[in-house]
């Protein structure tokens, strides 16, 4: 009956919300979270290993939610598995002129040109710090996403400076690429380039006693072959894993917005991370490689996770997801998801994980179950 009257609060409260600006409301989430105000979500418990790292479930939030890490403290009572904060930059600033955020409510989607807006290295560091200080028995994961000034001269320089500062309190390290809201930055994906950057991570990874694992956030709108020729240095070099994947330039939506500029996420990605994420893994399987992926793109319940585990991916993020469907969207997915193991007879993840080689496929094993002809 709680958890009913608690819905029905949130319904009301989210119908509020989406008559105000989208920027605002989400600060005003953020202020709500940040001040403790969100009620506890019980969640159910699927354990387990990613990169070595504990996961109480495989469900988290994906940056942008929480650019300047204000939420580590209470998000754990949306009983994610973890939280990626950032984009964070050396420098704080600003980001993109406003409005720069605009609902697509028809697509369940949002466009952004936020422009990696936070409070810059320093005062980010310092919460992350005192969280890590006051929170030594915290079971929320905390991945970091880091990426460079707009008006930086090296941005190489600043991504090596922002794996030193927070390599001692990420449980991982994400290097954003793929942002499509800073300029040039998608060009780091480029074969030359992105080979320079590995190259001079590794560097830097090579001077830091205890590393964090590292990903590579990479853009959905790449080419087969330019999605090889990352993945192979990636392989090369040793990083950790991919998380496929960005909000995308591409469009096919029925909003009026869809003229804007800027990143596109939510449903209408979905089908486009998702095929990514499938080349992505037939491509790693061809090198004999076991990287970890975290897929995000469209992920809004049980059934779009688990088409994302089946095709590939090893832990899954939200965040439209999040604004469409309210706070108990991570409950509602991990008890979707725990019908499906009991339904399938899945006794780990990792047996199914991978198995469909298309979209169409998953979602017949979805529909209509793992031991049925598919």
């Amino acid at each position: 009956m709680v958890i009913l009257l608690n819905k029905m609060y949130w319904r009301f409260f989210y119908k509020i919300l989406s008559l105000i600006d989208p920027e605002t409301a989400h600060n005003l989430i953020i202020k709500i979270i940040k001040n403790g105000f969100l009620p506890k979500i019980k969640t159910k418990s699927i354990p387990l290993k990613v990169m070595d790292i504990k996961f109480q479930n495989p469900v988290g939030l994906a940056a942008g939610f929480d650019k300047n890490a204000e939420t580590i403290n209470q998000i754990h009572k949306l009983g994610v598995g973890f939280l990626e904060v950032g984009t964070i930059t050396v420098f704080p600033q600003e980001g993109n002129p406003k409005p720069r955020i605009f609902r697509l409510p028809e697509d369940k989607a949002i466009i952004n040109r936020n422009g990696f807006n936070n409070d810059g290295l320093t005062l980010i560091k310092n919460r992350i710090k005192d969280f890590r200080k006051n929170n030594k028995r915290s079971n929320i994961k905390l991945g970091i996403n880091i990426g460079p000034n707009k008006d930086s001269s090296d941005r190489i320089k600043d991504y090596n400076k922002l794996i030193h500062a927070f390599a001692k309190y990420a449980d991982y390290l994400v290097i954003n690429i793929s942002s499509p809201n800073t300029p040039n930055l998608r060009k780091l994906h480029s074969d030359k380039n992105f080979k320079n950057l590995i190259i001079s991570i590794k560097k830097e990874i090579n001077k830091i006693k205890i590393c964090p694992p590292i990903l590579i956030k990479i853009s959905p709108d790449l080419s087969n072959i330019e999605l090889e020729k990352i993945i192979k240095e990636i392989v090369k070099h040793k990083l950790n894993g991919l998380i496929i994947s960005n909000t995308t330039v591409k469009r096919n939506i029925k909003s009026k917005y869809k003229k804007e500029t800027g990143g596109l996420s939510g449903e209408p990605l979905f089908k486009e991370s998702t095929k990514v994420l499938i080349t992505a893994k037939k491509i790693l399987n061809d090198f004999g490689s076991h990287i970890s992926i975290i897929a995000t793109g469209g992920v809004y319940d049980g059934k779009s996770a688990y088409i994302k585990i089946l095709c590939g991916a090893d832990l899954i993020q939200l965040y439209t997801g999040l604004v469409y469907r309210g706070p108990f969207v991570v409950k509602n997915i991990l008890d979707q998801l725990d019908r499906y193991r009991k339904r399938d007879n899945i006794k780990n993840w990792e047996n199914v994980r991978g198995l469909a080689k298309s979209i169409n496929q998953a979602n017949k094993i979805v529909e209509n179950g793992l031991n049925k002809k598919t």
